[in-house]
């Protein structure tokens, strides 16, 4: 396992200050006035996130979910702190393109748990420290930021799963890519999209939580403009993400109507040719009994069997062309 990586980065009175701190300087900063710290950790080992927990003192379940892969996203109030957990989602949402981001959010410092680096912290930094309202209001506006970046990647995967979705309903009447090919990409997006409403239809509970605690004892009033927005974001894209199922699951059904109708059409077809075939079956081996019959060894009897199996497959096939059988 690769070391894990550790950033730092520490705002004083609202302007951005020294970087790559050791942790052991933390309890120090979180004792200052008008500071704001964010630690960063990139796949840490459990020794890293015990000596982050020792050094600001977070509960040990706090450790164990910071850890675990599997924790569905949420937010949790401790005595100190708030713990928040999400997943960041990149490319196309596969398997590989789901990453735990963990948040702790204390007074004074905002602390970040990767597993995964998907997440664009640069940005997260550029886009904090240029908006001088968000940094003056400390340790919650830092996590919105965060959960803003989250979400709005959450966007940017939506909006490629539907581009897809309409190419593949543009391709669903197309004769040559219809069928098993149909199936198969309509069947990925279905997990796709599955993946993402795992990921998106908790994250509504998450902000709904962090908005109720925002401005509360009278604290930030000022910031819930910027949640009610993050909210806001996170309906429409599980609203989004249910739309698209729905879309997808309209063209599984789709597709397999018109594998139906494709193959009452081959039946169709079939039935008539062999209709058309059997009749000059059943004309020459009446023709060809043992026994005299009118024409009966006279030329005209060929003739006259020979143009009555085609009049009479002919007349079968104009009949079934007006049927639209053939």
């Amino acid at each position: 396992m690769t070391a894990c990586e550790r950033r730092t980065r520490v705002w004083r009175a609202g302007v951005a200050g020294e970087h790559d701190l050791p942790l052991s300087d933390l309890p120090k900063l979180l004792a200052e006035d008008d500071t704001l710290t964010w630690v960063d950790l990139l796949d840490p080992k459990p020794q890293d996130v015990q000596e982050l927990a020792d050094a600001i003192g977070l509960d040990k379940h706090t450790v164990e979910d910071a850890l675990g892969r599997a924790e569905r996203p949420k937010a949790a109030r401790f005595r100190d702190y708030v713990f928040v957990t999400c997943f960041t989602v990149e490319g196309m949402a596969e398997e590989d393109d789901l990453h735990r981001l963990s948040i702790i959010v204390l007074p004074r410092a905002v602390v970040t748990v990767r597993l995964g680096n998907s997440f664009p912290v640069d940005t997260v930094v550029e886009t904090f420290s240029e908006d001088d309202d968000l940094v003056h209001l400390g340790a919650k506006a830092l996590l919105h930021t965060i959960l803003d970046t989250v979400v709005d990647d959450y966007y940017t995967v939506m909006t490629r799963i539907d581009d897809a979705v309409d190419d593949l309903e543009s391709g669903l009447f197309d004769s040559q890519h219809a069928g098993p090919a149909i199936a198969r990409r309509a069947f990925t997006l279905h997990k796709r999209i599955s993946r993402m409403r795992r990921v998106t239809l908790p994250m509504r509970e998450v902000v709904t939580t962090l908005l109720r605690r925002t401005g509360t004892n009278g604290e930030h009033h000022e910031l819930l403009p910027y949640y009610e927005d993050l909210y806001d974001h996170t309906m429409r894209i599980a609203e989004w993400s249910e739309s698209l199922r729905d879309t997808i699951e309209s063209v599984q059904d789709t597709n397999l109507a018109l594998g139906d109708a494709a193959l009452n059409n081959v039946m169709k077809k079939l039935t008539s040719w062999a209709a058309i075939i059997a009749v000059p079956t059943a004309i020459t081996g009446w023709y060809g009994q043992n026994i005299p019959y009118p024409g009966f060894g006279d030329v005209w009897g060929f003739w006259f069997s020979t143009a009555l199996i085609v009049l009479i497959a002919v007349g079968l096939y104009v009949a079934f062309k007006r049927r639209n059988w053939l």
